[in-house]
């Protein structure tokens, strides 16, 4: 038995899928980015409770027990992810599911942030009759970045792929200042972050998923981002890269160069083209789409270190869906960080890296709702799991294809930190921690 089946998505009846309770939604914000699209919506839930021990005359009676029901509401807030060439079904979608009449919508507004906040402000008054209000992209960042280490459990890890387990996830803690946040979307932002109001972008380059995808796009037949990446898995870089061992024979240790290390990326082509010297046919796809991967993420894991070490940072967040939580890339990033700090930075990655515009554009229009008063917790059933995006078919206007949910439940109580804890960032209440405990996982997984 395949323990990889057990690692997917919880799959919804057929009822849920693509947009869920959307006809209750209330509120809405939108992050629409050169290559992907993510809405945020607000929407009750309802629940029944049943109250035992309550009055007998108002209550009924089930083997010898008095009970009676309660009907009370949970605020949830949906995420979903999907790219941006569809933008104009998915606005076609929410606005033919809406309980609300394009009519009622108007004067309302939505928040809308990235690139395409301005590109596509008209589309959404059109379709939908909100007013677009544009929220500045990296000021949502931050704040949905800030939101999601604060709330969400086992939110951020750090992944070694030579390591068992290869994913080590870090519990929420209450001091999550100073960091560095490299956004990579088409191209790569990095935003020191200080406090919560003091931010500063102090860098980027132009080398990131945009350009993956569309090198990739010209050098392969795949279609699409996670198509590449699949072809990126299957591939051998060293047949493509010039590697240290192939100019000194083997490792240089004068330099502490190991023979693996990438002298040139793609430089075993530049002798050979389109065939080998030996008119076998080229390099394959998946080695070309490889060694992309590796030329992009090594490029960005070497700027970021250099920022976090210049400004005196120890912890580096990758966001931005470029990354996908894809084990290649981020083993790649993580060892550019540790070879170019030479361990004194830490790679770190965020389980919805994708979601951090769209959550800090909702908030930043929910703040009259006074959300930092309440707690707010990951609803498993209605999210995505890591690398597991949700296959849709088509349905009632939407064109089908591979999307991302997230789902947070808001819960009416302010958890917080035990103020006795020396360290609440080690303390697990967990009887057994199963990202350390393989024996115990395995055990999980078979039950």
């Amino acid at each position: 038995m395949e323990l990889q089946k057990y690692a997917g998505s919880i799959l919804l009846p057929d009822t849920d899928v693509v947009f869920r309770n959307i006809k209750n939604a209330k509120r809405f914000a939108i992050d629409i980015g050169g290559s992907l699209t993510k809405i945020a919506y607000y929407s009750t839930v309802s629940h029944r409770k049943v109250l035992y021990n309550a009055e007998k005359d108002s209550a009924a009676s089930v083997d010898g027990k008095d009970y009676q029901y309660e009907s009370s509401e949970t605020e949830r807030l949906h995420f979903v992810k999907f790219e941006t060439k569809y933008i104009e079904h998915c606005l076609d979608f929410i606005r033919n599911h809406l309980v609300f009449s394009k009519e009622s919508m108007a004067g309302k507004s939505i928040k809308a942030t990235g690139g395409g906040a301005y590109k596509y402000a008209e589309l959404i008054q059109q379709k939908l009759g909100l007013t677009v209000e544009k929220e500045d992209e990296i000021g949502s960042l931050i704040k949905g970045c800030n939101f999601l280490l604060r709330n969400i459990p086992d939110e951020q890890f750090s992944y070694s792929r030579h390591e068992d387990p290869e994913y080590r996830f870090i519990n929420t803690e209450p001091h999550i200042f100073p960091y560095l946040l490299v956004n990579i979307g088409s191209g790569v932002s990095i935003m020191k972050v200080e406090a919560d109001d003091k931010y500063d972008r102090i860098g980027g380059t132009s080398m990131g998923g945009g350009t993956f995808w569309g090198l990739g796009s010209l050098l392969t037949k795949a279609k699409g981002f996670d198509e590449l990446l699949q072809l990126a898995s299957e591939g051998d870089h060293r047949n493509v890269d010039l590697l240290v061992k192939d100019i000194y024979g083997g490792d240089y240790s004068a330099l502490g160069l190991t023979g693996g290390i990438i002298a040139s990326s793609f430089g075993k082509a530049m002798h050979h083209g389109h065939t080998k010297n030996d008119d076998s046919p080229g390099f394959s796809e998946a080695d070309i789409a490889r060694s992309l991967l590796f030329t992009v993420s090594n490029d960005i894991g070497q700027i970021a270190s250099l920022y976090a070490m210049l400004h005196g940072l120890k912890r580096v967040y990758f966001g931005g869906y470029f990354l996908r939580n894809h084990p290649v890339s981020m083993h790649t990033i993580s060892f550019a960080i540790n070879y170019w700090s030479r361990g004194a930075v830490q790679a770190l990655f965020l389980r919805h890296e994708g979601y951090l515009g769209a959550i800090g554009a909702f908030l930043r229009g929910a703040e009259e709702c006074d959300t930092e008063k309440y707690s707010w917790g990951e609803n498993y059933a209605g999210s995505s799991g890591l690398q597991s995006p949700l296959p849709h078919p088509p349905v009632g206007g939407w064109p089908g294809g591979t999307i991302d949910q997230l789902e947070i439940d808001r819960c009416d109580q302010q958890l917080t930190f035990f103020p006795l804890l020396a360290h609440p960032e080690e303390y697990v209440p967990d009887a057994v921690d199963l990202t350390k405990d393989k024996e115990a996982r395995l055990l999980a997984l078979l039950l």
